[in-house]
């Protein structure tokens, strides 16, 4: 098949270059494919972001976090100002303009419609998935950047490292086809800017030594040596992730890990003062304690770039005559916490599990006979109660902390001993850093959406072939995170589609991973007997999802939500461990030496 051949061609490859020819046919060949899903199913976020696109191009930017056509519409602008920015480009500019002076686009495409009479063209709906096809441009940038960045570092140190596989696992990832151009959304493009933003800080663990020499006599000298992170490179990061912020607020739980690394690793300079005499012909040789000095330049540099790529976006909203209500109305839009713990659709992180737990529980609390001195004293705590927002912040807060201390810890440790440390773990522990975060933030966070799982997969893709160990955790959060996506296209005209591509991609991955991987000791195989009794786990809830349930339960309207529920807390399990294993290896990365 032609998915067996691409990654039969990236696994000959051992090479750590990537031909931009090569990225350019990959982005066509793909393109070609996704315009054939144009016709699939869409959801209500095609009605959103079409009705986004209609807000930005009608009203004064004054009124864009306001209307909800006259209370005809719940699909309001509540994404941060630069993604709106975007849609109003989208909107506005002269190729779109053309479009509808030519007839061919139709103004009811661009039109403020209520949700009750928004049906859309089918040019609109070709214009609308077209915009998603080509902001994938950022996605094949982003995962150009990271793949090629890690393999520098790797080649550097003499480790592993496919970028071609690296960079084709990325683009041709099941979960966003799904996501984007199927379910419709733009995460490929919001995860490519987050690519781009972790290959800055790779290039920017390569440090920079400065030496300086005084001749004090003739026969003593003092040599002081400077070490300090590369300033450019991990400015670059910095802004590129404060710009991501500005686009889409999911990526907030990020900040306290590029806040504790880049405080440590780019604001601090490590200093050695070595001195050199000579008695009689013998050289003596003394060397100072290791002084880390924190560089006022360097943090105010870093603090005036990332806030004007963070707050740059806000401005033009502060400037209109109600700043305060413009204001106001962002965060109220940004972060509805009347909505609820969960989503309608369960994510598949810990509440899920929490949920499941209480339905358990109330279950056996109405039917299992208890005596009442028991049951008087339980009673209150079934159902379980809902955590507050506050509470669930606090839990998520918690969960991020090892990732900021070991971030401070990497960077102290990369910099003390830059000439021991070897230079590719500050690279790998960020990524590990970024996946462990995006992890924490999934399985703990308050109305978790399930596409964050993709958050965490990305990234680890880029290290899914530098071992054994990653690769098995890559390969698990994979099949796990991707297949609770798969309820999201309920209709059997996608069931083929879904089922195609999972099986597919993961299979193609299996192979060309355990093909290019360096042997370990006894051979061991990237597939373990947890791997096997997963699969057939979740190929029991796949046929009782899309076979019996259909059959037997949904004639008669009984047990609605059971697939949905079944998938998500077994796929909340499995990334329940994988979220253990990724705090694992990121401290065991971090304490490397």
């Amino acid at each position: 098949s032609k998915s067996e051949a691409t990654f039969t061609m990236a696994a000959a490859s051992s090479s750590t270059a990537l031909p931009i020819k090569q990225v350019v046919l990959t982005f066509l060949i793909l393109c070609a494919i996704k315009y054939l899903l144009i016709p699939t199913y869409r959801s209500t976020d095609f009605d959103v972001h079409r009705n986004w696109l209609a807000i930005t191009h009608h009203l004064h930017i004054s009124d864009w976090y306001f209307d909800n056509v006259d209370g005809g519409t719940v699909h309001t602008l509540d994404y941060p100002p630069l993604f709106a920015f975007f849609e109003s480009f989208l909107s506005n500019n002269y190729i779109t303009s053309a479009l509808l002076r030519s007839g061919w686009l139709d103004e009811r495409c661009l039109d403020l419609l209520p949700d009750v009479d928004n049906a859309p063209s089918e040019n609109c709906v070709i214009f609308h998935r077209s915009t998603v096809i080509l902001s994938d441009v950022v996605l094949f940038i982003g995962a150009y950047l990271a793949s090629t960045s890690m393999g520098k570092v790797l080649r550097d140190n003499n480790r592993p490292h496919n970028t071609l596989l690296t960079f084709l696992l990325i683009v041709t990832n099941p979960g966003l086809i799904m996501l984007d151009h199927v379910h419709f959304q733009y995460n490929g493009m919001m995860l490519g800017i987050l690519l781009c933003s972790i290959a800055c800080m790779i290039r920017g663990t390569n440090h920079k030594m400065v030496v300086d020499e005084t001749e004090q006599l003739d026969e003593e000298k003092t040599e002081t040596k400077t070490c300090q992170s590369h300033q450019l490179w991990e400015l670059g990061g910095a802004a590129t992730f404060a710009a991501l912020l500005a686009m889409k607020h999911l990526y907030l739980t990020l900040a306290p890990l590029y806040l504790f690394y880049l405080l440590r690793h780019h604001c601090f300079i490590a200093k050695k003062e070595i001195n050199y005499k000579t008695y009689d012909n013998r050289k003596e040789t003394h060397q100072s304690e290791m002084k880390f000095l924190f560089s006022w330049k360097r943090f105010v540099i870093l603090a005036v770039v990332t806030l004007a790529c963070f707050l740059g976006p806000f401005i033009p909203f502060l400037i209109q005559i109600n700043p305060i209500e413009q204001l106001e109305q962002m965060l109220k839009r940004l972060f509805p916490f009347d909505r609820g713990l969960v989503h309608d659709y369960w994510a598949a992180n810990l509440w899920a599990i929490y949920l499941f737990a209480s339905r358990v529980a109330t279950f056996v609390f109405r039917r299992v006979p208890i005596p009442g001195n028991i049951r008087s004293i339980i009673e209150p705590f079934i159902p379980f109660p809902e955590p507050s927002p506050g509470v669930v912040a606090v839990i998520l807060l918690t969960g991020l902390v090892p990732a900021m201390i070991y971030a401070w810890k990497v960077g102290t440790s990369s910099l003390k001993r830059w000439w021991q440390l070897n230079s590719f773990i500050p690279a790998m522990f960020f990524i590990h850093g970024v996946v462990f975060s995006s992890f924490s933030a999934f399985m703990l966070g308050f109305h978790v959406h399930e596409k964050a799982i993709m958050t965490a997969i990305i990234p680890l893709t880029v290290l899914a072939t530098t071992s054994c160990y990653s690769a098995r955790l890559f390969f698990r959060t994979s099949y796990f995170g991707i297949f609770a996506l798969l309820p999201l296209l309920f209709r059997t005209e996608e069931l083929l589609l879904k089922v195609a591509l999972y099986i597919t991609w993961l299979s193609g991955a299996i192979s060309m991973l355990q093909s290019v991987l360096p042997k370990t000791k006894g051979n061991e195989k990237l597939l373990t007997l947890f791997d096997y009794i997963a699969f057939f786990i979740l190929a029991c809830v796949l046929l009782f999802m899309e076979v019996i349930h259909p059959i037997v339960f949904l004639p008669s309207g009984r047990l609605e939500f059971l697939p949905l529920m079944a998938t998500s807390v077994t796929c909340g399990v499995g990334l329940l461990y994988c979220w253990m294993e990724s705090s694992i290896i990121m401290i065991v990365t971090a304490t490397k030496r």
